[in-house]
């Protein structure tokens, strides 16, 4: 008898973790691949031609919820980047990625309401316009070195992942969705007050999705007659009071029965300076792409246009880029899939317009300040290999 008790003691002793968190749920991807990448052009500095393992942005999360009553639950999510897991965790600036480091948050859901977010969330304008709408698609080859969603990058400038901020998201009403992000700024250098405030509108209706957004970032401006952000040392921060950097974007997409997809975005970017005055500069980006079973072929064109209202002796034309992309992908089962892509990044003098996810740099590499010089075009060719879980 005395046997048996123990037993069922020692059962149920192990048993109460299983109990408590039964609602814990572990996700994520792991995704890589092998590529031969270059970026060479201005005559100066360049990345040149070799062969990289790269990490297509994995992930690993754990998420859960307590139903709190009134159709309301408690939620909260941490996420973490295991990106460059091929080169122990370490960037090419010398960075290792830590914990909590991607979408991570407390909040309350409500199917009537919404869900209210508190912690580290991608902004409404990323959530809307930019690459973390996945129902919009846009961003064709997302998480590869091909992604060209970024504020670094050709299109989509506008959109972040916003740390120490809280948000707001709507459920679907009538297909309309509502979104609306405020980062706070908790260091305030030289009384500035970099706030950061994102909101989005989509609108979802059997293969149609449409989406704006709208995106400022308070006490921030750029250097004068360059699209370059002010923002090498607190007393050169002091010049951003009372400048903004405001992005506006508007996006489509439709997916047709036959497994043709076509969509776009149209981005507006409007940059005070720090001497006075304001410079503006768009995007836009054409994307396609065909299913063919557990097949698809992608291919988009994007272009960052020219630097407006730059002084005289400065040329806007030399901040223009382009990219192509070129890729696919074959779904071996419902969470293992093999990709490739060819993507090309062409960069006018002054543009340094750069991979999002992978970028590469000439200059400083495996330092905190590695770069691309100006002028560079980065390219990539690459197959790869992710499992989901």
């Amino acid at each position: 008898m005395q046997k048996k008790n123990l037993a069922a003691l020692l059962a149920a002793m192990f048993a109460l973790p299983v109990v408590a968190h039964a609602d814990v749920t572990i996700y994520g991807f792991l995704s890589g691949g092998i590529e031969s990448s270059k970026a060479t052009g201005s005559g100066g500095s360049e990345y040149s031609s070799r062969t990289r393992i790269v990490d297509h942005n994995s992930r690993i999360g754990f998420k859960g919820f307590e139903d709190i009553g009134g159709g309301t639950k408690a939620i909260w999510q941490v996420e973490n980047s295991l990106r460059n897991f091929e080169q122990g965790g370490t960037n090419d600036k010398g960075q290792s990625a830590t914990f909590a480091t991607r979408n991570t948050f407390i909040g309350l859901d409500n199917g009537d309401f919404g869900r209210v977010l508190l912690g580290q969330h991608d902004s409404a304008y990323k959530m809307f316009t930019g690459s973390s709408n996945s129902a919009l698609g846009t961003d064709l080859m997302v998480n590869t070195t091909a992604d060209n969603f970024g504020s670094s990058s050709v299109n989509s400038r506008g959109e972040a992942r916003m740390a120490n901020s809280v948000h707001y998201f709507s459920p679907s009403w009538a297909g309309f969705k509502l979104g609306a992000s405020w980062g706070v700024d908790e260091s305030r250098v030289s009384g500035n007050d970099s706030k950061r405030i994102s909101l989005g509108l989509g609108y979802t209706w059997q293969g149609l999705n449409l989406a704006a957004a709208w995106d400022r970032q308070y006490d921030t401006a750029v250097i004068a007659n360059t699209n370059s952000y002010n923002n090498s040392s607190p007393a050169v921060l002091s010049l951003n009071s009372g400048k903004n950097v405001t992005f506006y974007g508007l996006a489509a997409s439709y997916k047709f029965d036959t497994g043709t997809f076509v969509g776009g975005n149209y981005e507006w970017g409007t940059y005070d300076q720090v001497g006075g005055g304001q410079v503006k500069q768009d995007d836009w980006l054409i994307a396609l792409g065909q299913d063919f079973g557990a097949a698809s072929v992608k291919l988009s064109y994007g272009q960052l246009g020219t630097l407006k209202n730059v002084g005289a002796g400065v040329n806007g034309d030399d901040f223009k880029a382009k990219q192509w992309t070129l890729g696919g992908t074959y779904n071996l089962s419902k969470t293992t899939q093999v990709l490739a892509y060819y993507t090309k990044i062409s960069n006018n003098a002054k543009a340094k317009a750069n991979f999002a996810n992978n970028p590469v740099y000439d200059s400083n590499l495996g330092a905190s300040n590695a770069s691309l010089t100006a002028g560079n075009d980065p390219q990539a060719f690459g197959v790869g290999f992710k499992i989901a879980f």
